[in-house]
């Protein structure tokens, strides 16, 4: 059966769209994806600083506190401890409070975590 002079290569055209079509979606699809696996990378990197973070605060707490920095390496992660005297320069009966802050990133990046804590030091 013979198409029609007007309709000559109608087929092709509709083959083409039809592929653009799918070709667009698995563009939007794929690009989707890509942008998952990038927040996800991005949450277990903080996850893991939060984890070093929580482990430099609960060692600081067996140590004296004194004033000054403590930068240090743990896995591809680096960390910077810093102490300082926290409010009024003289303490109480109890003590006196301490500022802990603990930051961690990647090396040369910006921080992907940072915790603060009082302590109490000795009177």
């Amino acid at each position: 059966m013979r198409r029609p002079a007007s309709q000559a290569g109608a087929g092709l055209v509709e083959v083409l769209v039809a592929l653009a079509l799918v070709a667009g979606g698995l563009a939007l699809l794929f690009g989707t994806g890509g942008d998952g696996a990038l927040r996800q990378r991005r949450a277990n990197d903080v996850q893991a600083a939060l984890l070093v973070a929580e482990s430099r605060l609960a060692a600081g707490v067996a140590g004296p506190l004194a004033a000054g920095r403590v930068d240090g390496r743990e896995g591809p992660l680096v960390y910077s401890v810093t102490t300082a005297p926290y409010g009024v320069a003289q303490g109480s009966a109890a003590g006196r409070l301490w500022l802990v802050t603990v930051s961690v990133g990647r090396p040369g990046g910006t921080p992907l975590a940072s915790l603060r804590s009082l302590r109490l030091g000795p009177p």
